[in-house]
């Protein structure tokens, strides 16, 4: 049950931290929509600017929908960056909205997808809910 004054940004943020706490180890924990706008993300003020986050999963996505699709690979699922400091996740959910996830560059993606299935319900569910105003 949602409190009265329990806002949607509050309930993504509960989850979000829920999902982060389930991971191993992980810089931030985001969602964000296709056209590069924060909608939650955690902690509040990682090491690197949310928007910029946001901004460059949604840089990402874009390249990778239409590499895909330049090679006939089908439905984007996840994009997947590493380097030498950082792992940068972004995983494909409904309506274009996309979880991005800053991981340390020796953790595999897939090492991340059972958790994230395991809260994605969740985290839909809050999304599809009319909050109002008391």
């Amino acid at each position: 049950m949602i409190a009265e004054n329990t806002t949607r940004q509050d309930e993504l943020v509960r989850i979000l931290n829920l999902l982060a706490s389930s991971l191993s180890e992980v810089y931030w924990v985001a969602l964000v929509d296709h056209e590069g706008l924060v909608l939650a993300c955690v902690p509040p003020n990682p090491e690197v600017n949310p928007e910029s986050i946001a901004a460059m999963t949604a840089v990402l996505t874009t390249t990778g929908e239409r590499i895909l699709g330049e090679i006939e690979g089908g439905q984007l699922r996840y994009t997947s960056v590493v380097g030498s400091k950082r792992h940068h996740v972004a995983v494909m959910l409904p309506e274009g909205r996309l979880l991005t996830l800053g991981l340390p560059p020796d953790i595999s993606p897939q090492k991340t997808f059972q958790p994230i299935r395991d809260w994605i319900p969740e985290l839909l569910k809050v999304l599809q809910m009319r909050f109002t105003k008391s």
